[in-house]
Order: structure tokens, then C-alpha cells, then sequence
């Protein structure tokens, strides 16, 4: 009997076992490429782009192509970040149904519904790659530059994000600043931005409760973001050439000086004095 008939099935099921374990195994050789990690400088760039045609011009092709990068920036966001296959799925199908969601409405519905429907799906889609960007930055425990830049899309997309929300409101409840000021996307984007940063200019001022309320929570979710995102990436930083960094760990291990157990003013012992088997000092001998 050869050593592979004495091995019995159990060897073949385990080679088996070892095949169907591997991602991808006994399915067809197409695989997809996996996105390198960490890609939030493309982000940081895409959600970039995205503020300054927003603030540069509200035409209809922009409001396409505005929504056609925040996609692919939530898109790339999450696959960088290395999550779950039903996370993947969950953002594809967040995606593409926020993109077809606005092309129709741009194409059946008025232009004032249109543009609170496109507001409506970019909150969504703002707050769901947000959730992604925040949860990697927190799960790093070194300051790249990589992490710099989620950082930095983070806080764009705080503002992003209430840009759009203020955009709903001023579709559901109209007018949303006071003296009956236009609450276009370029003014509600300059709004929501110097709301964050809390520059308070004063030149634009929300009319109701819910603007007020929100830009008061806004402004409160900036400095929370600042203090929180930012001093993790200051407390993590290492600069070039530095050592390993201190832990907790190596305080505690850390040499400390050793105290004598005998006091200072304690006599010192004499060397002439003999042991309890020596008998007496100064006793002879036998």
C-alpha cells in the first residue's frame, strides 16, 4: 500500500479544504484587482475638485459631473479602506442607485425639486463615505501622509455634507436665509464652510429654527472634528528619523533607581565579630 492510499481520504480533503479557503479559489480565473490602501490623497483631490465646480458655477452639466465624482470618491474611499465584501456591495448599490436617482431627477422632475432631490442623495451618499474615511483614521495608529489626507477629506466632506442638508431644508421650508437672500448651491456651500470653520461673517444668516439649529450644530461638529481627529494625528506623530515611539509599556519598564533596604544611619556590621558557631568573641579555641 502506497503512503497516499495510507493517508486515506482525509489528505484529499484537506488539500481540498485548502483549495476552497483560499478568496477566489475553484472560481473562474477573472479576478478583480484590488485597490491599493490607503488612497486618500486621490480622494482628498476628487472631493477638492468637487468644492470648487460647486462653488464655481450651479449649471445643470455641473450638478452631473459633481454627482458622477462624489460617487466615484465614495467609491474609492471604501475600497481603499479594505472593508467587508457586503460593505462593498452595500456602497455599490448606494452608489449607483444615488447616480441613477439623480440623472432622473434632473431629467423628469422641475429644476427646484431636481435640486432638492440631487441635495437628498448627496447628504446620503457625503455621510456614508465619511463614516468609511473616519473609521480608518481611527484604526491607525502611525501619522502618515495618507492619513493626513483622510483627515483632511473628513473635513471637507463635514461640509459637503451640510451644504446639501441646508439644500433640503431650503427645498422642504423656503426661504432659508433671511431678507429673502438666493440659497443657491454656491451660497449655501459658503455658508456651510464658513459655518464650520465658524469665521461667522454675518453676510448670510439662516431665517429658521432648523438652518439655525443645524449651523449651530455644524459649527459644534467642526470643533469636535478638530479636536478629536486632528489631536490623534498630533499625538501619533513621528517625525523623520525618530525612534519607536513611547508607550505606555516602556514608562513602565522604564530602569528606576534601587533603594537600599538598610538605613543610612544603621551601623555597619563587624567583620571580627565570629558566627554563632565560632562561639564568643574572643573565646579560645579548642
Amino acid at each position: 500500500m502506497t503512503e497516499a492510499a495510507a493517508a486515506g481520504p482525509g489528505s484529499g480533503a484537506t488539500a481540498g479544504d485548502g483549495a476552497r479557503s483560499r478568496p477566489g479559489a475553484g472560481r473562474t480565473g477573472r479576478a478583480r484587482r484590488p485597490v491599493a490602501p490607503d488612497l486618500y490623497g486621490v480622494v482628498l483631490v476628487l472631493l477638492a475638485v468637487c468644492y470648487v465646480l460647486f462653488a464655481v458655477t450651479t449649471a445643470v452639466w455641473a450638478q452631473v459631473v459633481t454627482a458622477a465624482l462624489t460617487v466615484s470618491a465614495l467609491v474609492l474611499a471604501v475600497r481603499t479602506s479594505r472593508p467587508s465584501r457586503r460593505l462593498q456591495r452595500t456602497v455599490q448599490v448606494v452608489a449607483g442607485g444615488g447616480l441613477v436617482v439623480t440623472v432622473g431627477a434632473l431629467v423628469v422632475l422641475p429644476r427646484a425639486d431636481a435640486l432638492g432631490i440631487i441635495d437628498v442623495t448627496f447628504a446620503l451618499v457625503l455621510l456614508f463615505t465619511l463614516v468609511v474615511v473616519l473609521a480608518r483614521v481611527l484604526e491607525q495608529r502611525t501619522v502618515t501622509l495618507r492619513s493626513i489626507a483622510a483627515a483632511l477629506s473628513g473635513y471637507l466632506l463635514i461640509g459637503m455634507c451640510f451644504t446639501h442638508v441646508f439644500g433640503v431644508i431650503a427645498w422642504l421650508d423656503p426661504p432659508f436665509f433671511a431678507g429673502d437672500q438666493v440659497a443657491d448651491g454656491r451660497a449655501l456651500q459658503y455658508f456651510s464652510f464658513t459655518t464650520l470653520t465658524t469665521l461667522g461673517y454675518g453676510d448670510l444668516t439662516a431665517a429658521g429654527y432648523a438652518g439655525r439649529g443645524l449651523a449651530t450644530f455644524e459649527a459644534l461638529v467642526g470643533q469636535v472634528f478638530l479636536v478629536t481627529i486632528v489631536a490623534r494625528l498630533v499625538a501619533s506623530w513621528r517625525g523623520p528619523g525618530a525612534g519607536a515611539p513611547t508607550t505606555l509599556h516602556d514608562e513602565a519598564v522604564s530602569p528606576t533607581p534601587v533603594i537600599s533596604e538598610t538605613p543610612d544611619d544603621a551601623p555597619a556590621p563587624d567583620s571580627r565579630e565570629g558566627t554563632a558557631s565560632d562561639g564568643p568573641a574572643g573565646a579560645p579555641r579548642g
